[in-house]
């Protein structure tokens, strides 16, 4: 699809879309959904469709429970949003706002839309939304596993055009990509600004399309979806919201146990007990840490299963590539070697300072029998 500026004249106008914000928290090492769906009013999540004519094997996992959590106020000029939370198995939730946009003779215009949503990014969504996670990990405490809210949070949002009006022709994907250029860049930047042509087609370049009707946008902290038919995708979109932020979880974790063992791991005691084994605390940690950081790993990746060339394949792997998922992946696996190297030092020294230490005995041994013959009335 070729980019180029936004007509001028007079703006189609948006009878029908939403805004929604996601918002992801790690809070324990497990959620157990089972428990969750005794102790809430939840259910787990609907299948993916196949109404894009995909092969079948595209589903969740385990799929997780979603939870409504009523109305909000947070955001007055759009009237009350909706609440939701999506609680994963490996120990994270997406807290969930929608809004919809303005209908009938105060909908918006195109070119309103990018004022709309820096207004919508400069509203402090995220303190009201750990308020709502807070209240959610009292509520299934029993469910969680090792409970810990970390500090981390990570946000997305999904501007969603189910119906635009255009004033004299047909309004599809490649008009909108087209002439609303500028408006949408601007839309997935939260900026009013007119931005330059390298930041415009850079903030376009992963724009996706099955039917010519269908358009889906995918910039590092937003997406616009022109689509009536958008459920699917922004499941897709909310999963790998929650796996960037477990993988930004994973990476500060391995960051602030690397910086300890390395410490202990030029550290060697002058003498130890022959039977005691130093570093043994330190050794079964790094042991647990790397199975925990492998498992957790495995578990966000299987997440949702896509198998082929397929539409939501596509939209994945190009949030993936957006969100700087593999960069991640490949950090967490580079600390993680830097973790099985640490375990192999401190094992290697035991195994040292143990078969040194048996040899003092063996000499020891060898030293008194030595005397003792030399002395036998002794």
């Amino acid at each position: 699809m070729t980019v180029t500026d936004s007509t001028s004249g007079a703006s189609p106008r948006i009878q029908q879309g939403q805004v929604l914000a996601f918002f992801a928290f790690d809070i324990g090492y497990e959620v157990s959904l089972e428990a969750v769906g005794r102790l809430l009013d939840s259910n787990p999540k609907q299948p993916l469709t196949r109404k894009k004519r995909t092969p079948n094997y595209l589903q969740y996992t385990q799929a997780p429970h979603v939870h409504a959590l009523g109305e909000t106020q947070v955001m007055p000029d759009y009237g009350s949003g909706d609440m939701q939370a999506t609680i994963f198995d490996f120990g994270a939730v997406s807290i969930a706002y929608r809004w919809s946009l303005p209908e009938g003779e105060s909908s918006l215009t195109l070119d309103q839309l990018p004022q709309a949503s820096k207004q919508i990014y400069d509203v402090a969504l995220e303190p009201h939304a750990r308020g709502q996670v807070e209240l959610l990990i009292q509520q299934i405490l029993p469910a969680i596993v090792r409970p810990e809210l970390s500090d981390l949070v990570e946000d997305y949002f999904v501007f969603i055009l189910e119906r635009v009006e255009p004033l004299d022709q047909p309004f599809n994907a490649d008009t909108l990509l087209s002439q609303q250029a500028e408006v949408l860049a601007q839309v997935l930047h939260f900026d009013t600004e007119k931005l330059s042509e390298h930041q415009r087609k850079e903030a376009l370049s992963r724009a996706i399309s099955y039917y010519e009707r269908d358009l889906v946008l995918i910039d590092w902290n937003a997406a616009i979806i022109f689509d009536t038919d958008y459920t699917d995708t922004l499941n897709v979109l909310e999963l790998l919201n929650v796996e960037l932020l477990e993988a930004r979880y994973m990476d500060a974790q391995l960051d602030k146990r690397i910086k300890n063992y390395e410490g202990i791991s030029q550290k060697q005691p002058a003498w130890f007990m022959p039977l005691s084994i130093p570093y043994r605390q330190s050794i079964n940690e790094l042991a647990e840490l790397r199975l925990e950081s492998s498992v957790l790993a495995e578990r966000v990746d299987n997440a949702l299963k896509l198998i082929g060339d397929l539409y939501l394949a596509r939209v994945y792997s190009a949030a993936s590539e957006r969100f700087y998922l593999p960069t991640w992946d490949a950090s967490i696996s580079r600390k993680l070697d830097i973790i099985a190297n640490l375990y192999q030092v401190l094992t290697d020294r035991v195994n040292s300072s143990q078969a040194q230490m048996l040899e003092i005995i063996i000499i020891l041994l060898i030293l008194i029998e030595i005397f003792l013959n030399l002395n036998p009335h002794h």
